[in-house]
């Protein structure tokens, strides 16, 4: 998923765990420890307002990992 954090650029982050990749995942996407825990808890029911406030995210990047948490829950 790209996101922009901060103000930084946009780029791919991952939202789950790099050691379930069976690629370096580096090459592909970065991973911050903030969208992976977001991504749990959206996908416990958190809203992105809370996650945002939470993991300290923008609340942009918020919102589309708490869309992309409900889609994997449908």
């Amino acid at each position: 998923m790209t996101l922009v954090l901060g103000d930084g650029p946009e780029r791919a982050y991952r939202l789950d765990d790099p050691s379930t990749c069976d690629r370096p995942y580096a090459a592909h996407a970065a991973y911050d420890p903030r969208v992976h825990l977001a991504y749990i808890l959206a996908q416990q029911g958190h809203d992105a307002h809370w996650l945002s406030r939470f993991t300290g995210l923008p609340l942009p990047a918020a919102r589309r990992i708490a869309g992309a948490a409900a889609l994997s829950r449908a």
